[in-house]
Order: structure tokens, then sequence, then C-alpha cells
């Protein structure tokens, strides 16, 4: 999915709906052709424009809002203790974000909710994220962040530049989460080495990799132009992930050190 990213030509007729300030709750700022059962990709320039302009808006506001959280827990003694010593808020945003993912994906379409839903997601992937940090030495999680934010840039960029189609990932990337879920399962109540955890962490991270790859081309194929809260979690979720598996990377090879 490669689009260019200045309009050529005269601007449609109805580029003046597109940025009507008024509330969309019928669909208000989408013309009649677009309203229903219509992906982004087939839609005219601008509104593809404004669509990808609105998921990478929200996907910054959500990264923020992440490192942000986290910040305050990882660096907030008073508050680090509270998380590290009471679990009951980490399993209540544990279902909290289970409960307002469905939500958002239920009614994606349905502004404000989609917001309001978007936002209580965030807030407890923020906190779950959060507390997975204080295990980790400062230099580490930073190290993390950055790597992070590195591989997210450098693969957006491919995916938007090649004229490869990812579309036929789908079924392998889909097998290879169930395996990883099914490993770290078993992982979770077996002893392993940093070794173990180190291989497994690094095929995770390909895996999400991947992902990133497959889900920067799918927001154009796979979402209305009003499913913008969807595409913008299932990028969050990508490099959440990512983020988590290669801070247990390099916390591993610390612990080899």
């Amino acid at each position: 999915m490669s689009n260019a990213y200045a309009p050529v030509g005269a601007p449609p007729s109805y580029s003046n709906e597109l940025f009507d300030t008024t509330p969309r709750a019928e669909g208000d700022n989408v013309p009649d052709d677009f309203k229903y059962d219509t992906n982004v990709a087939a839609c005219e320039l601008p509104i593809r424009h404004m669509f990808l302009r609105k998921v990478y808006a929200l996907l910054t506001v959500q990264l923020f809002a992440t490192v942000l959280i986290g910040a305050v827990i990882y660096t907030n003694e008073t508050v680090r203790q509270f998380a590290l010593t009471h679990m009951w808020p980490f399993w209540v945003s544990m279902v909290g974000s289970f409960g307002f993912l469905i939500g958002a994906m239920v009614c994606s379409r349905k502004y404000p909710v989609n917001l309001a839903l978007l936002g209580g997601f965030t807030l407890c992937e923020s906190y779950l994220v959060g507390v997975c940090t204080t295990r980790y030495d400062s230099t580490i999680v930073i190290q993390a962040v950055f790597i992070t934010l590195f591989i997210f840039l450098g693969l957006t960029i491919f995916a938007f530049q090649t004229k490869y189609d990812f579309s036929s990932w789908q079924g392998v990337l889909s097998w290879s989460l169930f395996g990883l879920i099914g490993t770290g399962f078993v992982l979770m109540f077996v002893p392993h080495t940093s070794t173990t955890q180190i291989i497994y962490s690094g095929i995770a991270a390909l895996i999400f990799c991947a992902y990133i790859l497959y889900d920067t081309q799918q927001i154009m194929k796979r979402y209305h132009p009003e499913e913008e809260v969807a595409a913008t979690i299932s990028l969050y979720l990508d490099i959440i992930n990512l983020f988590l598996h290669i801070l247990q990377i390099l916390g591993a090879t610390q612990s080899r050190d």
C-alpha cells in the first residue's frame, strides 16, 4: 500500500464536507458513497489522507499516555510500591483492557463513544505496561523504548513504500500468534533458562514486527473511513507487544552477564 501524500489536481467537490466541524453522529463528515461497507483504500485521496492523520494522531496520543503513566509508576516510589504490593489494580486493568477493547471494536463507528472506550483501553494498558517495566533497570527500559520506536518507524516507512502486498501473511501470522500464546502459557508454569526466554522473546519480536508490516498496510484495506479507532488499536497493540518482548530480551541478556 503506497499512496502519495499530496493531492493531485483539483479537490473533489465534497471537500468542504470533509472538514465540516459538525458532529458526525450520523456520518456527517463522510460522503454518502462512502458511508456503508467501503474500505478506506476505495475512497478518494482526501478521505484516505484524513483517515491516516486521525489514526496516527490517536496512536501518538496513546503512546504518549503510555509513556507518561509508565514513567509515573516507575519513578514515583510511592506509586511503584503500591503497584508492586497491591495486585488487584493489575488484574482490574487486565480485565478492563479486554472489556474496553471489545467495546471499542463493537462501537468503532459510534463517535464519541469509541474515543471514550479507546481512552479507557489506553489507561488500562498503560498501567499494565508500567507495572511490567518495574522489574527492569531504567537503562534497559529506555533502551527498549528507543529500539521499539526505531523499529516501528522503519517498518512503517517500508510498509508504505514497498509494492509488496503483505495480505498473504494473514494465515501464517494468525497461527504464529496462537503458537506464541500457547508457548507463553506453558513457560509461565515451566522453569526455563534466560536463553530460552531470549529465544522465545526473539521469535515473538519478529512476529510482531511482521504484524506491524501487515497491519500498516491493512488499515487502508480492512477498515471503513470512520473506523480509525479500531485501526489505531491494532497498531498500538503491535507496538506494545514488540516493546515488552524487546524488554524481556534485554532483561534476560543482562541476567546472563
